[in-house]
């Protein structure tokens, strides 16, 4: 019985640092999400810079158009009026795409947030059950 205990003892010997060290590691890497979350709304803070100044480019070309136009005849007004909502209408598309993507990265990255925060509640789990911790208990 007792080879069997000073076996077991030896195994689980410096448990408590490998896991405290698993735990730093995992820390590190919620910090890194951190990180990534906030690249990823500056990101999106840019690409609907870029969607407003598209659509403000397009509004000035149409009215552009139109000022340069001496003679306005109905089937011309109506024909750029659908130009200009087929590009209005692509344009949202853009937008709303972005909108979805950015909507995804946000799920993934509070996933991995989850996953992370079970994994650093096991880690502790795990720590305060290893043997290290368990014979300084009993002191």
């Amino acid at each position: 019985m007792k080879p069997i205990l000073i076996l077991l003892m030896l195994a689980g010997a410096g448990c408590a640092r490998f896991t405290q060290t698993q735990i730093e590691l995992v820390e590190q890497a919620r910090q890194g999400m951190q990180l990534c979350r906030a690249a990823a709304k500056e990101r999106s803070a840019l690409i609907e810079q870029y969607h407003q100044l598209q659509r403000a480019r397009l509004d000035e070309a149409f009215a552009a158009d139109v000022r340069g136009r001496k003679d306005l005849s109905p089937d011309w007004v109506l024909e750029h009026q659908k130009a200009y909502s087929a590009a209005v209408a692509a344009l949202d598309r853009r937008r709303a795409s972005s909108s979805e993507s950015d909507a995804a990265a946000q799920r993934n990255f509070d996933a991995v947030e989850m996953a992370l925060s079970r994994l650093l509640m096991l880690q502790n789990v795990q720590l305060k059950l290893s043997i290290d911790n368990l014979l300084s208990a009993g002191k």
